[in-house]
């Protein structure tokens, strides 16, 4: 990981587009290889192909999940979402193996996601980015036709906590404790960016700042770095990208132990 290097989200869509686009592109073509081997499997059964079949295309959904929601999370348009199920619903139709496919989906719209997408940042503590929908996924063969319902949700958690010590004067060492999450898992955070709040702006914390940051190993993250302010509230802000590279901001407020 990266220390005291920061990443700066961008607005550019038109790049973001680009990079949901080329994943869309691996993905068809690792769906096309897949189903081309399954039919030269001509010892199996048909009705195992259409199952591992079902299995490969319900990992592709979710890839396609995980690609859309690090496009979002990372200043691109909700629509990025829709539009990229779109395009493997267009896929999946053009997989006629095993007869007609049909890929139907809905984005969840709720009170906290809008179009399947979920960014809760400044909840004190804790920062969500979040994508949900529902699938139906059906195969019209010549002697049956088969359903399967599905939900995938895909959600990077960040939370921190923590406070300071007064050195002297104005000098004061911060200590936090990071975690990150995988749909509730712990997981590995590929960057994580911290700033502070003095007389209100945010800086950023870098090597100057005698920065340390102790991966456990296990998802979380011991950090501790010094600055010089007399405030006695320092909000302090996480910007962490996990291995996915999805983006989640996560602030909490440190006061004296």
């Amino acid at each position: 990981m990266t220390k005291g290097k920061k990443k700066l989200r961008t607005s550019n869509s038109g790049q973001l587009l680009i990079v949901a686009a080329l994943a869309i592109a691996i993905l068809i073509s690792s769906t096309t290889v897949y189903v081309y081997e399954l039919s030269r499997e001509t010892n199996s059964s048909n009705a195992a192909s259409i199952a591992d079949l079902i299995l490969a295309l319900k990992q592709n959904t979710r890839n396609t999940m995980i690609s859309s929601l690090a496009n979002v999370s990372n200043g691109g348009e909700r629509a990025v979402l829709t539009a990229n199920l779109n395009t493997l619903a267009q896929v999946v139709r053009s997989l006629t193996h095993f007869g007609t496919l049909v890929l139907d989906f809905a984005t969840l719209n709720d009170s906290n996601y809008d179009s399947g997408i979920w960014l809760s940042w400044n909840t004190s503590d804790m920062g969500t980015s979040s994508t949900d929908a529902n699938f139906t996924l059906r195969v019209y063969g010549e002697e049956t036709t088969i359903a399967a319902n599905y939900e995938i949700n895909v959600t990077t958690k960040t939370t921190i906590a923590g406070f300071y010590v007064t050195l002297g004067g104005s000098e004061k060492l911060v200590n936090l404790t990071c975690s990150v999450f995988n749909e509730e898992k712990s997981a590995l955070a590929k960057n994580i960016t911290l700033l502070y709040q003095d007389s209100g702006s945010w800086v950023n914390v870098d090597s100057s700042n005698n920065l340390s940051v102790i991966d456990r190993g296990n998802g979380t993250y011991s950090i501790s770095f010094t600055i010089q302010t007399t405030a006695a509230i320092i909000p302090v802000s996480a910007h962490t990208y996990d291995m996915r590279n999805i983006f989640v901001q996560a602030n909490t407020t440190c006061s004296a132990a």
